[in-house]
């Protein structure tokens, strides 16, 4: 289901978010899950529904513990095209990706097809065999950074040409040529200095001209036709087991920028005014409000994020705000099926996404500071240090609750009768992790017994083999509730025949909005 961002108007003035539409474009996915776990595989598709503009896609893999970025890259999607890839454990231990995708990617199909997944800003402190199995689960995002239009044009009157980058990137009998000045001249900070210097605001097309097209700076146009869609399968081949999926869109507009970094290692200039993660801030605070600056220097390569502004205007604790308001709920509902007859069993995913630019965890402390870290813009809202804890280095939240029936009506209206195991967290802590796994009727089995999840995972047992749940969702300002998308994967067996069911989870929006941050 699409998310739309409800935010005040004043937010959507400034931030270029709006209510989903034919003029609104949907520039940021969201994939909830993805698993290299055991015999599973994940296969993504990305798709590109306009048939006139290529696109720069930023593609992240973030982990399921805290939200670690694991491994990023870009893809240039020619009009009309598709890429398509596939997460599976490699030979290290470490998810790894692999690509036959004919479509340019930086950097190149062969260093993607030969790099494990990284572990560098997973917890240090694992063995390499735990650093490896944080890689093997998580989410996706996806961001369009910009339109690749065909021609060139700036200020008004300017000829215009035929875009060197688009030729670069359209495929060509079926493959794209990923060469030439343009294609190469996105890698430097030099894109990010034409595209501030001067502001795209400054600038205008030529209206008397036909032929006219959006601004265009190092080939890259504003991404205003949007376009985009993504799908998912995760896929057991030993156990004839799969589920799919779609990505979770949100809707953008009134773009005044080109959000393009370009995917190289240098320190991103001007870091703050552009990402609302705590570990890249120096405004930061612990969970007793005192300064505890970020101890990660943002690169390049991590922006754009899910707190970036799509308008010169904006601040990333507005757009957080805003990202956020679109996917809070207040309640969730599924279904589980647990019949030992059949050896079914049920695994829900809750992935949080945006949770990382409240609070994340910084993995070098120690002593009694637990290491989370606060955006003290966002402190308060839907997170904070009461309603979060830290609990086997995974950051927790409380306050969700379960209300449990059976498929005969019968129903579970006591909270304390619902074991949460193996923890020492209260019974109303379901959320740990930021794609969090909940098991229903486990045992406590990890890797859980549907789909396998070993990192942040959460047993909950209930006296019923079979029928639906509706978890309450509270956030620290309840009836905004908390930014939750995911689903429930079940699998069953019939002799030596598996079979395999996925339903989106069914979900309350939040009821209240909250304001934005800058006025």
């Amino acid at each position: 289901m699409k998310k739309n961002v409800l935010a005040s108007s004043v937010a959507a003035a400034l931030l270029g978010l709006g209510m989903v539409g034919a003029a609104h474009a949907n520039n940021v996915l969201v994939v909830p899950y993805f698993t290299a776990q055991t015999e599973h595989a994940t296969l993504l598709n990305i798709v590109n529904t306009d048939t006139v503009n290529g696109k720069a896609v930023k593609v992240r893999f973030r982990g399921a513990a805290n939200s670690d970025d694991v491994f990023d890259f870009q893809v240039f999607l020619s009009p009309g095209d598709v890429w398509t890839g596939n997460v599976s454990k490699g030979a290290t231990g470490a998810a790894q990706l692999t690509t036959s995708d004919a479509s340019c990617t930086k950097p190149a199909k062969s260093v993607l097809n030969s790099t494990p997944f990284v572990t560098s800003r997973v917890d240090s402190t694992l063995s390499a065999d735990g650093k490896a199995e944080q890689t093997r689960e998580g989410y996706v995002e996806i961001f369009t950074m910009a339109d690749i239009p065909p021609y060139l044009t700036g200020a008004s009157g300017e000829t215009v040409n035929v875009n060197p980058l688009y030729t670069a990137i359209k495929h060509v009998s079926g493959v794209a040529p990923c060469t030439g000045s343009a294609w190469t001249g996105l890698d430097s900070t030099a894109v990010r200095t034409a595209i501030t210097k001067p502001t795209l605001d400054t600038l205008s097309k030529d209206t008397t001209d036909p032929a006219a097209v959006p601004v265009t700076i190092k080939g890259l146009a504003q991404p205003l036709t949007g376009g985009l869609f993504a799908n998912y399968t995760i896929i057991n081949v030993a156990r004839a087991g799969a589920w799919d999926g779609e990505a979770t869109p949100v809707a953008i507009s009134s773009v005044s920028t080109i959000p393009y970094w370009p995917q190289i290692a240098t320190a991103a200039a001007s870091a703050e005014q552009y990402t609302a993660d705590p570990l890249f801030r120096a405004d930061s605070v612990d969970a007793n409000g005192k300064s505890a600056p970020g101890e990660i220097a943002a690169g390049n390569y991590d922006l754009p994020d899910l707190s970036t502004p799509y308008v010169a205007a904006g601040s990333p604790a507005d757009q957080a705000v805003a990202v956020t308001n679109a996917l809070a709920v207040t309640s969730v509902t599924n279904e589980f099926l647990a019949n030992a007859d059949i050896q079914a069993t049920t695994d829900w995913v809750f992935s949080m996404p945006t949770r990382r630019y409240s609070v994340a965890l910084d993995y070098t402390t120690t002593g009694t500071d637990d290491g989370r870290r606060f955006n003290p813009a966002l402190d308060g809202l839907w997170f904070s240090a009461d309603n979060t804890a830290v609990s086997n280095r995974l950051i927790c939240v409380s306050g969700v609750t379960a209300s449990i029936r059976d498929q005969e009506e019968r129903v579970v209206t006591v909270t304390t009768e619902v074991v949460v195991s193996p923890s020492n967290l209260p019974a109303d802590t379901l959320f740990c992790g930021e794609a969090g796994v909940l098991s229903i009727n486990g045992g406590a089995v990890v890797p859980t017994p549907t789909v396998n999840a070993s990192v942040a995972v959460t047993d909950l047992d209930v006296p019923y083999s079979a029928g639906w749940i509706t978890l309450a969702t509270p956030g620290a300002t309840a009836a905004a509730g908390l930014p939750v998308v995911g689903q429930s994967f079940s699998r069953a067996a019939a002799g030596d025949s598996f079979f395999a069911a996925s339903w989106d989870h069914r979900s309350v929006q939040g009821a209240a909005q909250i304001a934005n941050i800058v006025p």
